[in-house]
């Protein structure tokens, strides 16, 4: 050692005399002796560079870079290549060269790491060393796994080498990339190359059998996974094995193994009903029913029932020839109660009975039918297919029914008479026409009906019946027109105008006559007015789902605009006269985004427009007003007042770029979409105040407990001033305590709040939602009666069935408690709060009593 410190100590000498040839000679010696020198191996190649020597100074720099890789000083290893090896990399061994690589790679250079790979591998490969060229070919297919070649290159010297399993893998990416690429042919090459190197692999197995059946190989498929099948369990796999079993006929097979990941992973819903198709063609109806079963019972324990009777009408409608399929269909709508759907069902099924030739059970279907819309007249038509086939004891009393409800072609035309008719028979609806003007008849007699109790839904199925079986009838039945009208109901593919206009008369007929059959007006509404009820109620809706104040106003503006088919349309929230707190913009076709000065501007000009009986503003384009600056030849406005102060505190503006009269329903539709607007902008910004005051729970994000009383003060004080309903609900989880102690606080809290988050969505947003105590939510219901309360607190209930608590337990219970506040303006709003928290704690004592998992409903009491 202290021969290599003299050695070091005259090279630095020879240094600063200039002496480099000598300094060389001094540094050679210390590599003598110590051939793994740092200090000396850089300097004789710092030296050797400065004397135009680059070969030689590449010698020791190599040296050198291979003694840093050692000790990790990857930084300066790389900086010395760089700088005087990376020209000169032909003349470096290959071991070097992927040294280099690999520390690019390091340093996330992928091209640049994979270039010198490849350098390497050709220099080993030259010099008869496949397996270190193997070493960096793989790393190459690393860093490029996108290409092909590089794959091809890596399993081809794989293979060679002995490597059956990485050159497996190396083919497998190739067929995955051929097959992106749609090289269909050239990925079942490179797959099949790799089920021959390794056979017992599953992933190339898998891989394989996909492509095979893309092809449309089942068989072959089915083949290739049957050895994994046993053991396996990916749920991938097995839809892959089941779908090759299937489209090879193994029907039975791919039932168990369906059922299996069913059972075990609950997947594989959609093969099961791909499955029962099957079942379908092949003409097992009775297995298509069982895999169906079993699907529905899975989904609706899911609470899927919905989604199960979509992929069943999927199925079945395709296949209306299985009387089997078509029994279990009908019974689902019949268990649904969807009556319209399960009439549908059934027309099949008689068809699909009749076509096989059991007679009973068409005759069975044809009853059904009867019962359920006796006034089809199909009925008959079905009944004269059934004529010579069924019993005639049967097809008479049919035929009876039919006649009670004017669908049956007369007595005469069915059986002939003895004697002469005792009915002169023009009072009989004998011919065609008469029977279809008398099925018309019943039909609009059996919609007034459904219209006068309010049983919407009914009506307007029969109006789809009336516009199905009777096509443009309402432009010469002023009844029918009317009917349309009440219930709010147009046929499709009718327009609107086309309805509500009625046929201009030949010569003016009596006063009494107009106003019996004009159609302009229902009650007091015309049709118009109808159809922006029905908008308004769908717009706030809408309004009510969003979740800030800035959301409410886009879809109120873009809602309005698309409807009334506005160019523009505004909406504002703020103090009249000043710039607003709030804005939003709807642009039509071909319209820019107003400036903030000019929607100050057109505020500024509607609030000074006089306003109609309405309270429309209505103005238009004048020289020198700000609606030519927005490419507007008239406006509409409301304004929107604050109902706790009578203040205006907003205001909607729509404007339309071509002459428009605006009509009053028009105004009114504003009015109201405005006012629900507001609403819901003032309660989210005050449950946001709530929240940046501190009064709300964290985890729920409900008020807290704290914020109760007050909170029942404030609506119990608006209820007794207006006079309007107020309604308090307490939901609990039963045996709430219990589950407490048993599984502590943590639990208890994390499955509160997930309950909590999964029922805000359902209360409206003027409900204030408090937590009441660690296993019970508190909602305060304003505006609200005891019978929507209690549909509320049905609508929660559902809701949270369905959520699992975090620790193993079969399903929670919950239970409700709903107690009305005493209407009574001479009662202070402390007694009424007082008396509704007690009558709240005594309606939860009385559900615990009960057992739990009830609704619980005191109503006020009489004073």
């Amino acid at each position: 050692m202290t021969d290599v410190n003299k050695q070091l100590e005259r090279a630095k000498k020879f240094l600063e005399k200039n002496r480099t040839e000598d300094a060389i000679d001094a540094y050679l010696a210390v590599l003598e002796d110590a051939p793994s020198h740092p200090e000396a191996t850089q300097a004789l190649g710092d030296l050797y560079a400065r004397q135009e020597q680059p070969e030689r100074a590449a010698v020791y720099y190599g040296m050198f870079f291979d003694l840093l890789i050692d000790p990790k000083d990857e930084t300066k290893a790389l900086a010395i290549y760089n700088r005087f090896l990376k020209n000169l990399s032909a003349n470096q061994p290959p071991e070097r060269i992927a040294r280099y690589a690999f520390l690019q790679q390091k340093q996330n250079r992928s091209e640049e790491a994979s270039e010198q790979y490849g350098k390497a591998a050709e220099l080993f490969t030259l010099a008869g060393r496949e397996e270190d060229a193997l070493f960096c070919l793989e790393r190459m297919a690393q860093l490029e796994p996108e290409n092909l070649s590089r794959q091809v290159t890596l399993a081809e010297v794989a293979e060679r080498n002995g490597r059956n399993n990485l050159a497996a893998r190396a083919l497998l990416r190739a067929g995955q990339l051929a097959t992106a690429t749609g090289s269909t042919e050239e990925s079942l090459k490179y797959l099949a190359h790799a089920h021959a190197l390794a056979p017992n692999e599953r992933s190339v197995a898998l891989l394989y059998g996909a492509a095979k059946l893309r092809k449309g190989d089942a068989a072959d498929a089915a083949k290739l996974l049957t050895p994994f099948a046993a053991t396996e369990g990916d749920p991938v796999f097995l839809e892959t094995y089941s779908e090759a079993l299937m489209r090879s006929g193994q029907l039975d097979r791919a039932r168990e193994v369906l059922e299996k990941l069913l059972r075990d992973r609950n997947a594989g819903l959609v093969r099961l009903f791909q499955l029962a198709e099957q079942y379908i063609i092949a003409g097992a109806g009775n297995k298509a029913v069982e895999v169906l079963s079993l699907v529905k019972k899975k989904m609706f324990a899911d609470k899927r029932q919905n989604e199960f009777a979509a992929q069943l009408d999927d199925v079945a409608g395709r296949h209306p020839e299985s009387s089997m399929v078509l029994e279990f269909w009908a019974a689902l709508y019949n268990e649904l109660n969807r009556e319209s759907k399960y009439f549908e069902i059934m027309i099949h099924l008689f068809d699909a009975y009749l076509k096989d030739g059991n007679v009973r059970k068409a005759c069975d279907s044809l009853e059904r039918l009867v019962d359920i819309d006796s006034y089809d007249y199909r009925n008959q038509e079905r009944l004269e297919r059934l004529r010579g086939k069924a019993d005639d004891s049967f097809v008479r009393r049919i035929a009876s029914r039919l006649t009670r409800s004017g669908t049956s072609i007369s007595t005469s035309e069915t059986e002939p008479q003895a004697g002469p008719r005792s009915v002169p028979e023009s009072s009989s609806p004998a011919t065609e026409e008469g029977r279809r003007m008398q099925t018309l008849e019943d039909l609009i007699v059996q919609t007034e009906i459904f219209l006068q109790y309010s049983l919407q839904n009914k009506a307007v199925d029969r109006l789809h019946k009336i516009a199905e079986l009777f096509p443009g009838e309402e432009e010469k039945n002023a009844r029918l027109r009317n009917l349309y009208q009440t219930a709010n109901f147009w046929p499709q593919g009718v327009p609107v105008k086309k309805i509500v206009e009625a046929p201009k008369p030949a010569a003016s007929p009596p006063a009494a006559e107009v106003a019996k059959t004009s159609p302009a007006k229902t009650g007091t509404y015309n049709a118009d007015t109808l159809r922006d009820l029905s908008k308004i109620s769908e717009i706030n809706q809408k309004i009510f789902r969003q979740q800030t104040p800035r959301a409410m106003l886009n879809t109120a503006v873009n809602e309005i605009g698309e409807y009334l088919r506005a160019s523009r349309t505004l909406a504002v929230i703020g103090t009249a006269g000043r710039p607003p707190d709030l804005a939003a913009e709807y642009c039509g076709p071909n319209m820019k985004p107003a400036p903030g000065a000019q929607v100050v501007f057109l505020l500024a000009q509607v609030e000074k427009a006089e306003g109609d009986e309405l309270g429309g503003l209505v103005v238009e384009n004048t020289p020198g007003s700000v609606l030519g600056d927005l490419a507007l030849r008239t406006a509409l406005g409301v304004k929107i007042t604050d109902r706790e102060t009578q203040q205006p505190a907003g205001m909607i503006i729509v404007g339309q770029a071509e002459p428009r009269k605006w009509k009053p329903n028009e105004t009114y539709f504003l009015q109201a979409i405005g006012d629900q607007m507001l609403m819901s902008v003032s309660h989210t910004r005050l449950r946001s105040l709530v929240r940046r005051m501190g009064v709300s729970d964290e985890r729920t994000g409900l008020l807290s407990r704290s914020s109760y009383q007050s909170c029942l003060l404030t609506e119990a004080d608006r209820a007794r001033t207006q006079g309007t309903p107020l309604a308090l609900t307490i939901l609990q989880i039963d045996r709430g305590g219990e589950l407490l102690r048993q599984q502590g606080e943590s639990p208890m809290e994390k499955f509160l709040e997930q309950l909590a988050r999964s029922l805000q969505p359902i209360v409206r947003q003027n409900d204030v939602a408090v937590k009441y105590t660690s296993w019970s939510l508190a909602f305060i219901l304003p505006d609200t009666t005891l019978d929507g309360a209690q549909n509320l607190a049905d609508k929660l209930r559902r809701a949270a069935a369905g959520i699992r608590p975090p620790w193993d337990a079969s399903a929670i219970t919950l239970s409700a408690g709903i107690v009305t506040a005493v209407a009574k303006s001479d009662f202070d709003s402390e007694d009424i709060v007082t008396d509704l928290m007690n009558r709240a704690e005594t309606s939860m004592e009385e559900a615990r009593k009960r057992g739990g998992d009830t609704v619980v409903t005191l109503e006020a009491p009489k004073f």
